[in-house]
């Protein structure tokens, strides 16, 4: 069985790219979803209560990015790069699974890495449905305005 995948074009600067975000292997993810979950308890952001893993999805689908990006940087890098790590580039039909450096090399605009991370962190969470797209307290999508 295939793990899930999707197909973003985002606008980045003056030009579209597309990326292909694939799920993570289920220990990965559930390594990923423990360690933010502890990372956050330990700041005092609160966490779910109990063990559920639908609570914790929910929690890190209507907190988690936010309450990552409140922590020290260098504790919560090594999740939104795992995050950037389900996603690859893609250029004529060839794809380069990003890292932060290839990163560099291609994206000009910010908000196109936080698109990013978004719509990993949603693919995810897609365990828990249609809900997994309610992720909020998040920079808008590059090409958008906010509200």
């Amino acid at each position: 069985m295939a793990r899930k995948e999707t197909i973003v074009t985002l606008q980045d600067r003056d030009r579209e790219l597309s990326f292909k975000i694939r799920e993570m292997p289920a220990t990965r993810l559930e390594s990923w979803i423990i360690r933010a979950l502890l990372l956050i308890a330990g700041s005092g952001k609160g966490v779910p209560e109990g063990t559920d893993i639908r609570a914790a999805g929910y929690f890190l689908a209507e907190k988690g990015l936010a309450a990552l990006g409140s922590l020290d940087f260098d504790q919560a890098r090594p999740l939104l790069d795992d995050l950037l790590g389900c996603c690859s580039l893609v250029i004529d039909k060839l794809e380069k699974r990003l890292t932060p450096e290839i990163a560099d090399d291609h994206i000009e605009d910010v908000r196109t890495i936080f698109a990013l991370r978004l719509e990993a962190l949603k693919l995810n969470l897609g365990f828990l449905g249609p809900e997994a797209g309610r992720l909020s307290g998040f920079p808008v999508k590059p090409g958008t305005e906010a509200r």
